[in-house]
């Protein structure tokens, strides 16, 4: 079968439609050692290892970056900085393995594992990143 070519155009459009669809998508942690992600994996073994640590509320991204055309190849958008971080008293902490997006109608739509556990057990400690999502290439 031949290769299949997204052309700059293409890609461009298809973030566009993913942008648009992610509208007000939710972001979730998951804890470390408790889910390994693979093209298998269900929203309900997400949700079994969702973070619980003090204070922890999930992410709304109300509205992704614009596409653009991605340096590696195809296009991408962006969810922005998100911030995940643990409130004082710190009564319950964890070890965050990663993150998933879940689409407003409750569709899981991507994980990722972060490259190391992050903690969240004490003053101070938080988790800023952002999500880019590629598309073509």
């Amino acid at each position: 079968m031949p290769a299949i070519l997204y052309p700059n155009t293409g890609s461009l459009w298809l973030a566009g439609v993913v942008q648009a669809a992610l509208a007000n998508s939710e972001v979730h942690l998951f804890q470390s050692g408790s889910v390994t992600l693979t093209p298998l994996t269900v929203l309900a073994d997400l949700t079994a290892a969702e973070a619980d640590y003090t204070g922890y509320a999930l992410e709304t991204v109300t509205a992704w970056f614009d596409p653009l055309l991605n340096p590696l190849g195809g296009a991408s958008i962006e969810s922005g900085l998100l911030q995940f971080s643990i409130d004082a008293p710190y009564t319950v902490s964890n070890m965050i393995g990663g993150w998933w997006v879940e689409e407003t109608g409750g569709e899981l739509v991507c994980a990722g594992e972060f490259p190391t556990p992050r903690p969240l057990a004490g003053a101070g400690d938080g988790i800023p990143f952002n999500i880019e999502l590629v598309f073509g290439g």
